[in-house]
């Protein structure tokens, strides 16, 4: 009897604790949903009352969105930037952790090295696409590579800076144990670094495609950045405010889920919930 309680004590508080995280995660998005609301009726009202041509209402931006998501060549560069943007952010994400946790594990290198990415990570990121340009062309290469760099330097000093700042007595005890390098990173320095790197992870999503979205427009023949700058040659308010809603609705589902990653790996790992 006893045995049958605990199980069914035991079963409550799982059932408990799921109905807790769902609350929790429904917590998180309301707030966001709201904002999102109370946007969209300002956004109205104010092109109510200016009554002007070039400020488009919420539905002449959705109806001009749609008409532009009709046409196969906005699609395509709608699915190119994605491609790339896909691309760059994994590919500065697994980078960047790496050699970020390679350089911080090393003291020596860690100051030697990290003035000189601060240095380079001050330079505005536009002042250097012409490099890109000038290396690899104008294509998607180009347009790939600046969305990668964009990203990879902020997350690579973020794992630098994380792993540098593992408590030393954590690393004591690991010498005292003799304990070798693959368990010293699987045990102490992953699990010390990850909160940090799940907000680093958060952050570089955007910084990708802000990026990506720079060098689409400063100088490529396709994709999202491409359309907004052809609208606004063209001074097509409706097919600005609607690339615009786009953006923001690619944007947001992985920066909602990756907000969601973060507060569970630092629940998880002793990070800070915010």
């Amino acid at each position: 009897m006893t045995s049958i309680a605990s199980q069914q004590l035991s079963s409550r508080a799982a059932v408990a604790r799921v109905g807790i995280s769902r609350i929790g995660a429904a917590g998180r998005l309301v707030p966001a949903l709201l904002v999102a609301v109370v946007g969209v009726l300002a956004w109205w009202v104010a092109a109510v009352l200016l009554d002007s041509q070039i400020f488009p209402t919420p539905a002449a931006s959705m109806s001009s969105l749609f008409a532009d998501l009709a046409t196969e060549s906005f699609r395509a560069n709608v699915l190119d930037s994605l491609r790339l943007l896909v691309f760059a952010f994994v590919a500065s994400v697994v980078l960047g952790a790496v050699l970020g946790l390679a350089l911080g594990i090393s003291a020596f290198w860690s100051r030697a090295i990290l003035p000189i990415v601060y240095a380079v990570n001050s330079i505005p990121k536009i002042v250097l696409y012409p490099l890109f340009l000038s290396f690899l062309g104008i294509g998607q290469l180009s347009r790939g590579g600046f969305a990668f760099y964009a990203a990879f330097v902020p997350m690579f000093i973020m794992a630098v800076e994380s792993t540098s700042a593992v408590h030393p007595l954590h690393l004591k005890m690991a010498a005292s144990l003799r304990m070798g390098w693959p368990r010293l990173i699987r045990q102490i320095i992953v699990p010390a670094t990850l909160p940090a790197l799940a907000t680093a992870t958060r952050t570089t999503f955007g910084l990708a495609f802000l990026g990506l979205l720079l060098a689409e427009m400063f100088s490529s023949s396709s994709g999202i950045g491409y359309e907004m700058l052809r609208n606004v040659s063209l001074i097509r308010m409706e097919n600005i405010m609607g690339t615009v809603v786009l953006i923001v609705v690619i944007a947001l589902p992985p920066t909602i889920a990756l907000q969601a990653i973060e507060h569970r790996v630092a629940a998880r790992f002793g990070g800070s919930r915010r």
